[in-house]
């Protein structure tokens, strides 16, 4: 189980990261970069889900914090990241690519906010 939480918070702390360095290179218009981190935020939100799916079956664990938490990651991060990567690819809309990533990087904040808080 410990094993499964370091996993767990090792995969979202590179969600968070690699959603600034998309941020930070369609900022600059590096648009190949900001693509690519953009995917692989969206890889690893998939991962960071399922690792955290897996560690609530394991615990048992229901409650309120847990599905405000999946709804973020869920439709925040989930579906912001799809339309990030949409975003920086060869789009009319490549400006919002970089408000965008900036906006998911405050879902993935609220999101860990939520998960170490508990509140119940």
């Amino acid at each position: 189980m410990k094993a499964l939480l370091f996993l767990h918070v090792l995969v979202a702390m590179a969600v968070v990261g690699e959603l600034i360095a998309a941020a930070v290179a369609a900022r600059f218009e590096l648009w190949d970069l900001a693509r690519r981190a953009a995917l692989a935020a969206l890889a690893t939100t998939i991962a960071a889900i399922g690792l955290g799916e897996g560690l609530a079956a394991d615990q048992g664990v229901h409650a309120g914090w847990l599905d405000a938490s999946r709804a973020l990651a869920g439709f925040g991060l989930l579906l912001g990241g799809a339309l990030l990567v949409v975003l920086t690819g060869p789009s009319r809309l490549r400006r919002l690519a970089a408000p965008t990533a900036a906006l998911l990087v405050l879902v993935g904040l609220a999101t860990a906010f939520v998960m170490a808080a508990k509140p119940s």
